[in-house]
């Protein structure tokens, strides 16, 4: 386990995130959390181009859910489209590049309370991204 601090991130990285677009309705947010069981959305341009990310609390702090009689939370997306994703969105987003180690997303996620790290190559084009539940499942198999 001592090397594992030295990972690069292209080597652990989701390498397709779900991603969404910056001129996309706000109500998009919640269907794509909702159907791929994510929270972070890294918002893009139509060049690939980071902009921002939005998260499960920004969706939380921006609209209340209803209760269905099954307990399921749900969003009215007429309600959620009343929002505009850019203005909602966090716009200055830290990143890291994917010759970057394990030990520097560990690093920004523990200092700065992150739960994902968007890895961009040299022209802030989104190539990745590192979710705490990618790390754990990395210490888990160096683990095993």
């Amino acid at each position: 386990m001592e090397n594992l601090h030295k990972l690069l991130l292209k080597d652990i990285m989701v390498k397709e995130p779900f991603t969404i677009d910056i001129d996309d309705p706000f109500g998009k947010v919640w269907e794509m959390f909702r159907a791929h069981g994510i929270r972070h959305l890294p918002v893009i341009d139509d060049k690939g181009t980071l902009r921002g990310i939005v998260t499960q609390r920004d969706l939380y702090r921006t609209a209340s859910p209803r209760k269905t009689m099954e307990g399921e939370l749900v969003y009215d997306k007429a309600d959620l489209d009343k929002h505009i994703l850019k203005y909602v969105m966090t716009k200055k987003v830290v990143s890291l590049s994917p010759d970057q180690t394990l030990k520097n997303a560990v690093d920004l996620m523990v200092n700065s309370k992150y739960g994902c790290i968007p890895i961009v190559d040299s022209n802030k084009c989104l190539v990745g991204i590192v979710t705490q539940v990618d790390v754990l499942k990395v210490i888990a198999e160096y683990a095993t």
